[in-house]
């Protein structure tokens, strides 16, 4: 990937870590100087998620890690972020958000309120999804529910 942008951007809730995670944190390092993630609130992450989420604590702390392994020479900050849209919609260094397929209509959300708001529209960089070996979309919510099938069991 050859695009370079001294500001990107992507966010999250970041609940149960997994390679479709890995694939967008790459992604927004290889391309980025540096790369703003906003991870969701405790009370805005429990606004729309059906089932409980870990700790804001623990999500930043297990993210973190994560970019370290990564990414450990690459400027990363961390914002909390109490609606969809965060700091993306309103800092104008921000030159590309990094989203998958299915959070790209949030992205493209985040560039309308920014040209409403004068800013200049981000460019867009969306990953492709990560499937298990089944075919299953990656997302911490379809790996929760296996883990409790699991646990059923």
């Amino acid at each position: 990937m050859q695009l370079k942008f001294k500001n990107v951007v992507l966010g999250g809730t970041f609940d149960t870590l997994h390679s479709g995670h890995i694939k967008l944190l790459a992604t927004a390092t290889l391309i980025g100087e540096r790369v703003l993630i906003g991870l969701t609130s405790d009370a805005f992450a429990s606004s729309y998620k059906q089932y409980k989420v870990k700790p804001f604590s623990v999500r930043l702390a297990n993210l973190k890690n994560l970019v370290s392994l990564i990414a450990p020479e690459k400027e990363v900050v961390y914002a909390e972020i109490n609606d969809p849209y965060g700091p993306a919609a309103a800092d104008p260094r921000l030159e590309a958000i990094v989203a998958s397929v299915e959070t790209l209509p949030r992205a493209l959300q985040i560039n309308d309120l920014r040209s409403e708001r004068g800013l200049r529209p981000m460019e867009v960089i969306v990953i492709s999804t990560v499937r298990d070996g089944y075919g299953h979309v990656l997302s911490s919510t379809y790996i929760r529910k296996v883990l409790e099938k699991m646990q059923q069991s």
